[in-house]
């Protein structure tokens, strides 16, 4: 079954715009830069669309994020290895638990420590739309005219 990714960039106007997966990840990469998204943080609807040759794909996960680009226009690394690192700290309540109970451990130090990470993923990297940015992201992410299917 073809799978396709879009990307959707919110302009500052609040219109959104195509973000060829081509390009992005040539910029995630290393291998050609952005320069329009150089030093930006771009608030970006990241989908996943699935379907069968001649059908109408289906959006089946949509994602509403900060991403990060580097003063050259490339993705930036750092802060993805941030988010990544924050994502893992996040789940440390949860593969915790049973550990922290037979050694001992506090696992009230490990909620606290997921928490502090939550709350920076959301602050730094989260992406709320509003309803109407919901709406207008699923509009556009209607059948896709161009999509080339992942191999």
């Amino acid at each position: 079954m073809p799978v396709w990714r879009r990307y959707l960039v919110k302009e500052p106007t609040g219109r959104l715009v195509e973000l060829p997966s081509r390009l992005y990840d040539r910029a995630d990469d290393g291998t050609a830069p952005i320069p329009d998204y150089a030093g930006r943080c771009v608030e970006l609807v990241a989908a996943v669309l699935v379907g069968n040759q001649g059908a109408t794909p289906t959006v089946t996960e949509v994602a509403f994020t900060k991403l990060y680009f580097d003063q050259s226009g490339f993705v930036d690394a750092a802060k993805r290895e941030r988010m990544m690192r924050l994502m893992l700290e996040s789940c440390a309540d949860r593969r915790g638990r049973k550990p922290a109970r037979r050694t001992g451990g506090d696992g009230n130090a490990l909620a606290k420590r997921a928490d502090a990470a939550r709350s920076e993923l959301m602050r730094d990297f989260e992406w709320a739309p509003a309803p109407a940015e919901v709406t207008a992201a699923l509009f556009v992410l209607g059948p896709p005219a161009s999509a080339a299917p992942l191999h």
